[in-house]
């Protein structure tokens, strides 16, 4: 029986529930394991010598990854182990999955499937995108799952399942992968802005940030130009204060694909308790 890891990124939920969804699925018969990635930047490498194979889950940022998830990858040693990656996004990616499936063949792995996961919007300081009605969440599950059991019994028959990895899909990653990789860095890891007269400095956002992009003081919240794009302070920030895509402000935060996800959870390792 082999034993199983998924490492997932997820900003405000979305890829927690995709990975989660896909774990529960791959427990049915195999050990499977879930950490949250941001937990294991300085000892992944110790923690996948115990697997037989391994999964990487993300959201997609203009057809590339966060740059979190560019540092996790970056942090491991090389690794000649089967591997599986898995993206959520809004529409399309093109070549999402594929684009981390080829940074983890970087490092030794050998990627035999890959998969996308169509889930709402998180990017709620765009007005465009702003969405009112309430989002059904039975049927966000049930497609997640539909997708996610699919995609469990192709790694777990062994059938190798690469979605993006035509050449269309890389082209149409490349459309929006190359302008938003040519952007300056800069730019990016100084996106955070707060609102100092909206800001009741309850630290939530300080606590939430998965790279320590935001310091406390006595008067304020400082950006410490290294966001990761997460979007995880921006929808939940309690007075709306916080903003990073757009000059207005969040009036409809996301808190998730599921009516009562605790965000906590989706940082915390959750690790076999069928099998262990």
């Amino acid at each position: 029986m082999p034993k199983i890891a998924i490492f997932q990124f997820s900003g405000t939920g979305n890829t927690y529930f995709v990975a989660k969804t896909i774990c529960e699925a791959l427990r049915k018969t195999d050990r499977c394991d879930l950490f949250a990635l941001e937990n294991h930047l300085d000892d992944a490498d110790r923690l996948i010598e115990r697997y037989d194979i391994i999964g990487l889950g993300y959201p997609i940022y203009g057809s590339s990854l966060p740059p979190i998830v560019f540092r996790f990858i970056e942090t491991l040693s090389a690794h000649q182990k089967k591997a599986f990656t898995f993206c959520t996004q809004l529409l399309f990616s093109g070549d999402g999955a594929a684009y981390g499936a080829r940074q983890l063949e970087k490092k030794g792995f050998v990627v035999l499937w890959q998969e996308h996961f169509r889930m709402p919007n998180n990017i709620t300081d765009l007005r465009m995108l702003d969405r009112k009605k309430p989002y059904n969440f039975a049927r966000i599950a049930r497609a997640v799952d539909r997708r996610a059991s699919r995609f469990a019994n192709l790694i777990l028959t062994g059938r190798e399942h690469r979605k993006g990895s035509n050449f269309g899909s890389l082209l149409l990653g490349l459309l929006q992968r190359v302008p938003f990789e040519a952007m300056d860095p800069a730019v990016l890891t100084q996106a955070v802005k707060i609102d100092s007269e909206r800001c009741v400095r309850c630290g939530i956002c300080v606590d939430l940030c998965p790279v320590s992009n935001l310091r406390q003081t006595q008067d304020r919240i400082i950006p410490q130009k290294r966001c990761t794009l997460c979007y995880r302070c921006v929808n939940h920030c309690p007075t709306q204060a916080i903003r990073i895509a757009a000059k207005s402000y969040v009036k409809y935060p996301y808190h998730g694909p599921t009516s009562d996800l605790a965000i906590e959870t989706i940082r915390t390792d959750d690790p076999d308790r069928i099998h262990s």
